[in-house]
């Protein structure tokens, strides 16, 4: 997918002084909104000059993540051994030689004019490598540049962000995500179709996966539940066999809990597939009570080593069958 076809992240592209450029850029989002798009196309407006920006063959160097002067970091985790990895010393790994952020950013350029890092989740990078970073930003080689991607706003130390510029994408409207399906040739689905919470191309995944009812099943297990109609094990197994992970499950039961109790705050009834629970009875102070903990389950989620799926969902549906009865 090019950057012309997603206009929000193109307008976003026009707005950067290329000529007067900051040595560390962060874009932040949430996952799905196009954020790898805007930021290869950034890394290739900083590696390549003007007649270098119309080769193919240099294109395709930093598409593929082949070019020289370009270093790609995307890992689960990022400790400082992915950014300072220093000979003789217990994190050193003579396969992997120098292959760390300060070490290429500290060689001269092979091809171009620039070197870049572009460091994908920067977000989960632990305090330790954060620290490590900071030196390439406080003193970067005139021809060093730092690229970043987060999901999560305000996730990085704050030394960091003072030495960057932020370049946020937000959330688009339905009516954005609406066009943007219709130009790229999907008619027979809307953003309706989808959690309000769903990006552009987290859509066009589920899409392509065959998994766009995912959130339709969802709650329809949940419906099941809360009617008697299926017990928690069940229940459970059921949603576990949805292709979804762990925080898309906690996303789809805010998104489900955040519904229902904005139609009692407003006094709408409820339509579609959420109908039937316009005869449950539920209180709205716990039903509060869920949501903020489930808030607060996501965010712990990037700071903890690991949670027990099952504990927590066993936890949450117990939860939902105190507060909402038929």
């Amino acid at each position: 997918m090019n950057l012309e076809k997603c206009t929000w992240l193109n307008d976003i592209f026009k707005t950067i002084n290329f000529d007067n450029l900051p040595h560390g850029i962060i874009i932040n989002g949430p996952s799905g909104v196009g954020k790898h798009i805007l930021a290869n196309k950034i890394c290739e407006y900083i590696i390549l000059n003007k007649s270098q920006r119309s080769s193919d063959d240099h294109k395709h160097l930093i598409k593929t993540e082949s070019h020289p002067d370009f270093y790609v970091l995307d890992k689960d985790k990022l400790g400082v051994n992915d950014i300072s990895r220093r000979k003789g010393a217990k994190n050193w790994d003579d396969e992997k030689g120098f292959r760390d952020v300060i070490s290429f950013l500290n060689l001269t350029p092979s091809l171009a004019k620039n070197k870049v890092v572009l460091i994908h989740n920067a977000d989960i990078m632990t305090n330790e490598a954060q620290n490590a970073l900071l030196k390439s930003l406080e003193e970067p080689a005139s021809f060093s540049y730092i690229i970043m991607t987060t999901n999560r706003p305000r996730s990085l130390n704050q030394t960091i962000y003072s030495r960057c510029q932020l370049l946020n994408i937000k959330n688009l409207t339905t009516n954005q995500i609406n066009d943007w399906l219709s130009d790229i040739g999907i008619t027979e689905y809307t953003a309706i179709d989808f959690p309000s919470f769903a990006t552009p191309f987290n859509i066009l995944e589920d899409i392509q996966n065959d998994n766009h009812n995912s959130y339709k099943d969802f709650v329809t297990f949940i419906e099941a539940f809360l009617f008697n109609k299926s017990d928690q094990t069940q229940t459970l197994k059921d949603i576990n066999d949805i292709n979804i992970n762990f925080i898309q499950k906690i996303n789809y039961l805010i998104e489900f809990l955040k519904i229902l109790l904005k139609s009692r705050v407003i006094g709408d009834d409820l339509s579609g597939s959420y109908q039937i629970f316009n005869k449950a009875n539920f209180n709205k102070l716990k039903i509060s009570n869920i949501i903020d903990e489930l808030n607060s389950l996501r965010f712990d989620f990037y700071s903890v080593s690991s949670i027990n799926e099952t504990y927590v969902l066993n936890y949450f549906f117990s939860q939902l069958k105190i507060s909402i009865k038929q």
